[in-house]
């Protein structure tokens, strides 16, 4: 995240964009940290999973979140910029 506090040449749009996919990043993160330290682990706790597995349907989750963010944010910021 170190581009938001240097200078880089582009347009103000290119900036603009830059920045809502980060924030797109972020909250896909935090929705899929939530929603696997809540739904996820839970669930395989139910179902006796072995603790491996569980870490990788957690991990699987928030990667999934992340980029889910990231895809909407992008397609919000190309709807802006038409």
């Amino acid at each position: 995240m170190a581009q938001t506090l240097a200078r880089f040449p582009g347009s103000t749009a290119q900036r603009q964009q830059l920045r809502l996919e980060k924030v797109g990043v972020i909250g896909g993160f935090l929705v899929g940290l939530g929603l696997a330290a809540g739904v996820v682990s839970g669930l395989m706790a139910d179902l006796g999973a072995p603790d491996a597995l569980a870490f990788a349907a957690v991990a699987l989750t928030v990667a999934a979140a992340t980029r889910l963010g990231l895809s909407a944010a992008a397609a919000l910021s190309r709807k802006l910029a038409d």
